[in-house]
């Protein structure tokens, strides 16, 4: 059989197709059906795949050809827009990086004391959307992983992880930016549970033990990384000195403290779920109280001397060569904050593969 003749020869038979209602389609196809058996000798109840293939190829094909040169074009409506969109944000972020530049440079001019200008960096981090952003990524990556619904509780604690691992290294480290974050995402988490109660437990207990480990790797990073930065760009590490010295002392309480917030918040089985998982985790922080201690005990003299004397130190410091470079290297988080999740992604499939393996 010639298929190239028959797909030509069906095309013609389907071209009224398109625009009918169903009853009309229903009857030109009938008639397509008829046209092949007589034709063709085609055995409609044994149709031999071959013809087949061509047959809803050419049905489907002149039934929707509108819609789907509609929804091509749709399509590239979005692309085009989703690239303006991309491009306006880099712009609103760059003006804001520059103002916030201008506004750096003219009151250090003034005398302004490091912590002064670390507070003004950690407004222009909040000034960047980088939460939200954080909160659209993590969406995604948990609907993405129920999806796929296969090992959703392993693939969900390797994601959470990550992105905390990942989120937290690419910024200052502070109290309340640790806060936030485990927040943000434990907040997506309830949200996607709320809506998915079937699957609620394996996301929560996922999302928060994955948390835990990546804070734990994200604070031993943070020691590896003052231990081997000058002390001319240490202070381009830390937010608050004072409120991080507190908070390391019970990190793990800080951790238990933000999810017993959102506890309260949530409605009474998410509420229930949340409280049986505390019960479970309460009594299995160790690592992370030792990781807090030991960053307690390498970084805690040069935290307790920045509390100290932070409000005497000039702006000499931070505007050395070794600490504009560091600056440059990235405590400003949002040109990586896009690939946050990329990277967390990664890392996560490729800790999954390793444990398969």
């Amino acid at each position: 059989m010639n298929n190239e003749k028959l797909e030509r020869d069906l095309l013609d038979k389907c071209v009224k197709l398109e625009g009918l209602d169903e009853a009309k389609q229903k009857k030109e196809i009938a008639s397509v059906l008829k046209h092949l058996e007589k034709e063709w000798g085609s055995d409609i109840a044994n149709i031999e795949s071959s013809q087949l293939s061509a047959l809803t190829s050419c049905i489907i094909g002149q039934s929707t050809k509108s819609l789907t040169s509609e929804l091509e074009e749709l399509l590239l409506q979005k692309e085009r827009i989703e690239r303006q969109l991309d491009k306006k944000t880099h712009e609103l972020q760059s003006k804001k990086q520059g103002l916030f530049s201008i506004l750096e440079e003219l009151i250090t001019e003034k005398g302004a004391s490091s912590q002064t200008i670390a507070k003004l960096h950690s407004l222009e981090l909040q000034s960047m959307d980088l939460l939200t952003l954080l909160e659209e990524m993590v969406e995604s990556a948990i609907i993405t992983t129920l999806e796929k619904g296969t090992n959703i509780e392993e693939t969900l604690e390797e994601l959470a992880k990550e992105i905390i691992l990942h989120t937290l290294d690419e910024g200052i480290l502070s109290a309340t930016r640790i806060r936030h974050i485990i927040s943000s995402i434990l907040k997506i988490a309830i949200d996607v549970a709320e809506a998915t109660p079937n699957s609620a437990t394996v996301i929560l207990e996922g999302t928060i033990k994955g948390m835990r480990r990546g804070l734990i790797r994200a604070l031993d990073r943070f020691k590896q990384k003052f231990l081997f930065t000058p002390d001319e760009a240490k202070y381009l590490l830390i937010d608050d000195p004072q409120s991080l010295y507190n908070e390391l002392h019970h990190t793990d309480a800080l951790f238990l403290q933000t999810i017993e917030a959102l506890a309260v918040q949530s409605s009474p089985s998410i509420k229930a779920e949340l409280e049986n998982i505390l019960a479970d985790i309460r009594y299995d922080m160790e690592e992370l109280t030792l990781i807090s201690k030991e960053t307690l005990e390498i970084v805690g003299d040069k935290l307790s001397e920045f509390a100290k004397d932070a409000m005497e130190k000039s702006s000499k410091m931070l505007k050395s060569n070794k600490a504009q470079e560091a600056k440059k290297l990235g405590v400003h988080a949002w040109g990586v904050a896009r690939n946050v999740l990329d990277g967390a992604i990664k890392g996560a499939k490729d800790a999954i593969d390793e444990k398969r393996k």
